[in-house]
């Protein structure tokens, strides 16, 4: 488990060469309005992966919490 954190979902966070990410391997956790999925895969789609919508949005970047 890491002991990183993301300030907005409280999610665990890594840090790569391409900087912070969720444990899915993306920075940012996208939604669908479509259907409600969310994640944060590497690379990030370009259609929602449960629906198949266009409608996906970056939600946040991975940011660590501070302590």
């Amino acid at each position: 488990m890491s002991a990183f954190v993301c300030l907005y979902c409280r999610e665990p966070l890594t840090c790569t060469e391409r900087g912070w990410v969720h444990a899915e391997g993306g920075a940012y956790l996208m939604r669908c309005r479509e259907c409600g999925w969310q994640g944060a895969p590497y690379p990030s789609p370009a259609r929602c992966p449960r629906c198949g919508s266009g409608s996906l949005r970056d939600d946040h970047a991975a940011l660590p919490l501070r302590g």
